[in-house]
């Protein structure tokens, strides 16, 4: 079985003659402008041609980028096989139709799946699919000698581990996120950013002890944070050396790819060429970023009083009603501003108010603009949170369940699709929720 690193969680992995292309996304700026790849992919495209299988992991743009999908050539698209997770599939299916997509499979949870036999290959490549928290999923691919476990950014906790590892028997090589993807917003950063990047990679060392594998791929994070009012973040963020150093002294065999490496597995890796590849990219100084754009109040009070109409048709005004106000700095406007979704109001106040949270107009309106909008902002990480922290978690949490399909209101509640969704996402779903609670990430 080889592995083949494109570039941030896109790799090739290829068995018995069969070739699956994972999480492909080769160029552009994503999450409002906000991440930029780097270094950047290495494919040719000319390699379409022996692609059998197209696995996307789920919705986030790093692992489902519209515009790389839409690139590839209307043969492809015809030929191709497009695997994704059988849960909530409604919505995803009929967006990958809409670019020309015509072969689907849907992957059960926890069920390993065969996939078609190549000729003249003496076994047959099978799949096992991981469906995590509320929308994330896992890929196992199995021949008859290795297991590679693909957990791209999906939080596996150490009793998923071990679920893992009853449904595979074993798995050898375990690829992962291993850098910083979403930030709180919490003023200052320095304490909690490098904490959270030291709890990363704790984390990493963790599920490779927990799933008994042989190497890590570190993958996932080959990007940096390219906005003025993000690029802070980028001090914090682990590197390919952070992670090897780590999992290095904790005895854990790491093999580090730069995009264009391939790895067979079981044999072994010297990574010391993609390692000095990687410490020779251009500093963070070196870097472009992005100014930030300006909204108008206008612009922003009308994407605010849209959402809050679709949350009083989706949650009932009970629960609603538990959520205080927020006030917002927008420093780039210099205005303040303090919104309460239990009656869906939104007012300009006067600057000298102390603010919850500060945010340039742009991301706020972003924010308020789209269903994904306010999880964009944590993952844009282009925000500070000064005070109110409960009131703001719990507002992070109904927008992440709004995102997520999860509405409460009778009419939506008593229906046989929705409990068909809570059945399948319930128990992830409470878990990922319960963390972002805790944690604010």
């Amino acid at each position: 079985m080889n592995i083949h690193l494109v570039g941030h969680a896109c790799v090739v992995v290829e068995t018995f003659g069969t070739s699956i292309l994972m999480d492909p996304w080769f160029s552009g700026k994503i999450f409002n402008d906000s991440w930029t790849l780097r270094p950047e992919p290495e494919f040719d495209t000319s390699l379409l041609d022996k692609i059998d299988y197209l696995w996307l992991s789920h919705e986030h743009p790093d692992h489902c980028h519209f515009p790389t999908l839409s690139s590839f050539p209307a043969s492809f698209k015809q030929r191709v096989t497009l695997l994704f997770q059988e849960r909530d599939h409604e919505k995803m299916i009929a967006a990958f139709k809409s670019l020309g997509y015509q072969n689907f499979q849907l992957l059960p949870h926890r069920i390993i799946v065969p996939l078609a036999a190549s000729s003249g290959y003496p076994g047959t490549a099978k799949v096992y699919c991981y469906h995590a928290g509320l929308m994330d999923s896992a890929l196992a691919v199995i021949d008859d000698d290795n297991v590679v476990f693909n957990a791209n950014d999906a939080r596996i906790s150490t009793a998923e581990c071990q679920i893992i590892r009853r449904d595979l028997r074993s798995v050898d090589v375990l690829m992962s996120q291993f850098s910083l993807a979403a930030y709180a917003g919490f003023d200052p950063p320095e304490p909690h950013l490098s904490a959270r990047a030291a709890q990363i990679l704790s984390n990493l060392s963790i599920v490779h002890n927990e799933l008994k594998v042989k190497a890590t791929i570190p993958f996932a994070s080959f990007i940096y944070f390219s906005s003025d009012d993000n690029k802070y973040v980028n001090r914090f963020a682990n590197t390919a050396q952070d992670v090897y150093d780590h999992l290095t002294r904790e005895q854990r065999n790491c093999v580090i790819l730069y995009p264009g490496d391939t790895y067979q597995v079981g044999t072994p890796h010297d990574s010391s060429l993609a390692l000095r590849r990687f410490n020779a990219l251009p500093t963070l100084d070196e870097l472009s970023y992005t100014p930030t754009p300006q909204k108008r109040l206008e612009e922003i009070f009308d994407a605010y009083h849209a959402m809050a109409a679709q949350l009083h048709d989706h949650y009932p005004k009970i629960l609603l009603s538990l959520l205080g106000p927020i006030t917002i700095c927008i420093p780039d406007l210099d205005k303040t501003i303090r919104f309460r979704l239990a009656t869906g109001l939104v007012e300009e106040i006067s600057v000298a108010t102390p603010p919850d949270l500060v945010i340039n107009s742009q991301p706020l309106w972003f924010g308020f603009k789209f269903p994904f909008g306010m999880q964009t902002l944590g993952v844009s990480a282009r925000f500070k949170l000064l005070r109110n922290f409960r009131s703001w978690k719990l507002h992070r949490l109904l927008f992440s369940m709004n995102n997520g399909g999860v509405y409460l209101k009778p009419k939506y509640l008593f229906t046989p699709q929705f409990v068909a969704y809570l059945r399948s996402r319930l128990p992830g779903g409470l878990t990922q929720a319960l963390h972002y609670y805790r944690t604010s990430l």
